[in-house]
């Protein structure tokens, strides 16, 4: 057996082979592994195989090596661990020595694509400065948002997202300066990355003021330029009379993912990966707790794939009985009941388009066999039929039940999950990645006060820690369904703080003279109760998740006064 790394940057991906030793990682074409991309230091990392495994060392680089979102030095990484060498998600795999050997030689076209030689890689290193990345890959796009967008919250989290992927920086922040209480419009943070000594770079105008904090002395006052930039197209945005002027439709993928664009490097890897899967026609399988945005990758999967100019049909396998799901599934003949019309089902209404069954763990084995059918016939007979109809429809699915329990259980079938599952991904809880949470909260603020035609000034500092501090089990649902109901609460030009949050978030920050016992029972109530959703009840499942035995997860539940879901 073998190590080998897969490391994605940019629209490529580059995958090397471990040696036996240390493996230099570095922008550099003399090193072991060459990582073309301005983020890596010349000489980034080191990976050192021994019989042990495999250790990762960070070469003192500027940007900074993370694990699990923290800086490290020098950590042991196992193998399907996921590091960050820069801004480039990185992968370790172990693969066999037959992986690593030609089976099948690939005969090559009537084009020889061009080499690049080692002058060329150290030539594209020493040019794409992160000036370039900001002049490059985000401001085409904040220029097109300052003649499109009617709020500045909604510029600020273009124009913040910007600054914090392009800029050698630890934190970004854009603040609301029209009176001292001062609202957070952008905040992202790298985690634990050190440099809480370092001055702040801040440009202030007066409406909002732009600050960051650079990652090395000295680079603040060399990047001021590229701040001021950027506060100024927010003053223009406040000063400026709203165009609503349609823009001509983008061919680029990325301008199909959701929005806020997350700042998590996980989230990042996943839509990168199902944007390559978009462009064939692949069953996919989306795991995740509920809330956590299965849906919206789903409809993405649909939007960036050939099919996009046909119907995406979506229904909840868990909403309905089995009979009416089946009707819903495949369709009714006239007749087949008294008083009953002819209607076409999901799978025949999505032909030649993409069907998405959401909740497809809570399928009767019965559904699940005619589902199995339909798929490999590409034909639907509707209920009461005899005529066969055309159901060419490519599958998304998604669940929030532990479904390889099931697969060993017996209550969900092998040959349907391997007809359904050829890429099967699983969305982290809000929890996980927690470098969103503000940006999410920004994005759902702005877009409920339009909803409501009130201007909101942004989210207070004080709030934005309560909720960075909540677990958030019900995940990004239930975050969207806090800002809507807060916002009920806010009149024109206000702030919204913690007062307006539910009990239940205020209540996560830290309170003085609370007890560590107290603040320990909060984080397992929670850890609980989010493995028990996850599992939609199933306590051997939870069990499981949470690495405790069954009656001991019984016992504490029954502790912390915790209601099974049903």
């Amino acid at each position: 057996m073998a190590y080998r790394i897969v490391a994605k940057f940019d629209d490529q991906t580059i995958r090397a082979t471990l040696s036996r030793g240390p493996n230099v990682i570095g922008s550099e074409p003399a090193n072991e592994v060459c990582i073309p991309t301005p983020t890596v230091s010349r000489r980034h990392a080191v990976l050192t195989v021994t019989e042990e495994g495999v250790q990762l060392e960070d070469l003192g680089s500027t940007n900074g090596t993370l694990v699990h979102s923290r800086r490290i030095e020098r950590v042991a990484v196992e193998v399907g661990e996921i590091f960050v060498i820069g801004r480039v998600v990185v992968l370790l795999e172990e693969v066999s020595d037959d992986d690593l050997e030609v089976g099948i030689m690939v005969p090559r076209g009537n084009y020889e694509p061009r080499s690049v030689i080692a002058a060329d890689i150290a030539d594209m290193t020493e040019s794409f400065s992160p000036l370039d990345r900001f002049a490059l890959d985000h401001l085409p796009r904040i220029l097109h948002r300052l003649t499109a967008e009617t709020t500045r919250q909604q510029l600020a989290q273009s124009v913040g997202h910007a600054l914090f992927e392009s800029m050698p920086v630890n934190t970004v922040e854009i603040i609301e300066m029209e009176d001292p209480a001062g609202g957070v419009l952008f905040s992202a943070e790298r985690p634990d990355t050190g440099g809480a000594d370092l001055p702040w770079v801040e440009v202030t105008s007066p409406n909002c003021q732009v600050r960051a904090r650079f990652n090395r002395p000295g680079s603040g006052e060399h990047y001021r330029p590229i701040v001021e930039s950027a506060s100024l197209m927010l003053t223009i945005a406040e000063q400026r009379t709203a165009v609503h002027r349609a823009l001509p439709e983008s061919a680029e993928v990325g301008h199909l993912k959701p929005q806020p664009p997350s700042v998590d490097p996980e989230v990042q890897r996943i839509y990168d990966q199902a944007e390559r899967v978009s462009r064939g026609d692949v069953g996919v399988l989306i795991c995740g707790e509920s809330g956590t945005g299965k849906e919206v990758l789903a409809s993405f999967i649909h939007k960036a794939s050939p099919r996009a100019n046909q119907p995406l049909v979506t229904i909840n396998c868990a909403s309905l009985p089995r009979d009416l799901l089946e009707a819903e599934l495949f369709g009714v003949e006239r007749g087949v009941a008294t008083g009953v019309e002819a209607r076409p089902g999901k799978f025949e209404a999505a032909n030649k388009g993409t069907i998405f069954l959401d909740e497809i763990g809570d399928m009767a084995l019965e559904t699940q066999a005619k589902i199995l059918r339909v798929l490999q016939e590409k034909e639907v007979f509707r209920i009461g039929g005899h005529t066969p109809r055309p159901a060419r429809a490519r599958v998304v699915a998604a669940t929030n039940r532990p479904i390889h329990k099931m697969l060993k259980d017996g209550t969900f079938r092998g040959d349907l999950y391997h007809r359904i599952a050829t890429w099967e991904v699983e969305l982290p809880p809000l929890r996980q990645r927690r470098a969103d949470i503000s940006n999410l909260s920004a994005f759902f603020l702005a877009r409920e006060a339009q909803r409501y035609n009130i201007r909101v000034r942004g989210i207070s500092r004080a709030a934005v820690r309560a909720m960075r501090r909540y677990r958030w089990p019900g995940n990004i649902r239930q975050l969207k369904n806090e800002i809507s109901r807060a916002v009920l609460f806010l009149e024109d030009r206000e702030l919204l703080d913690t007062e307006r949050l539910s009990p239940g978030i205020r209540g996560e920050e830290k309170q003085d003279g609370e007890s560590l016992s107290a603040i320990l029972e909060a984080v397992e109530r929670d850890e609980i109760i989010a493995a028990l959703e996850s599992c939609s009840g199933d306590t051997s499942c939870a069990a499981e998740k949470l690495q405790m035995s069954r009656p001991t997860l019984y016992r504490r539940i029954k502790s912390l006064g915790i209601e099974i879901p049903s």
